[in-house]
């Protein structure tokens, strides 16, 4: 089962608010509708807009662009996240917040529809499905990791077989870590990313997911 990533969710609101505030003109007032009113000031969608994009512009634009990456890499290699698998990952979710009404209740303090959670996990599942796929777990390291750390397994050590699963998992987890920014940054050159504003191409700051 795995961990219900709360940061995910947060990244998720964050793009969808950029998404539906649009890029706005500075002089076009017109354009610029007021949000709040505070006092003798109006705060307008385009302030916080520019507010948004200086505080997190270049993180979101770097989580799009693997968004994308991501879409067009499955579509070239021909992998999916079924509704079987999407349905499976959403109950264990469930099951981990407690309840249905506890889950429900998460998504709308989050700003969040149950429909836009599942749009946001297609991407982090198709991810993990193209990285498992360029780097598969060999029984070779499980075999090796098993007899790395059998004694930390408790004593007696536990059966191989009844362990691999287990130990296959954590590998999983760990090769994904490890490949994917440089996984990421060979597909951006398939891709050929162009960055038309410079501010956002940060060499330091990779593509994260």
């Amino acid at each position: 089962m795995k961990k219900f990533d709360v940061s995910i969710l947060s990244v998720a609101v964050l793009l969808t608010g950029l998404a539906v505030l649009g890029v706005y003109q500075a002089g076009e007032a017109e354009k610029d509708p007021v949000l709040v009113k505070a006092g003798d000031a109006s705060i307008t969608q385009y302030q916080l807009y520019d507010e948004m994009k200086t505080m997190y512009g270049k993180q979101m634009i770097h989580e799009l662009v693997a968004q994308s990456l991501i879409s067009q890499e499955a579509k070239a290699q021909n992998v999916t996240v079924t509704k079987e698998e999407m349905d499976k990952e959403i109950a264990s979710m469930k099951e981990q917040v407690g309840s249905e009404e506890a889950f429900k209740n998460y998504l709308q303090s989050m700003g969040m529809t149950e429909q836009k959670l599942r749009e946001k996990l297609t991407v982090l599942m198709t991810r993990d499905k193209l990285l498992d796929k360029a780097f598969p777990v060999t029984d070779e390291q499980i075999k090796k990791y098993y007899d790395e750390n059998k004694q930390q397994m408790g004593s007696p050590a536990p059966e191989f077989e009844k362990v691999r699963d287990q130990i296959k998992s954590v590998l999983t987890d760990k090769n994904r870590s490890e490949n994917y920014n440089n996984w990421l940054n060979e597909i951006q050159q398939t891709h050929k990313v162009e960055w038309y504003d410079p501010s956002f191409d940060d060499p330091a700051q990779p593509v994260t997911g």
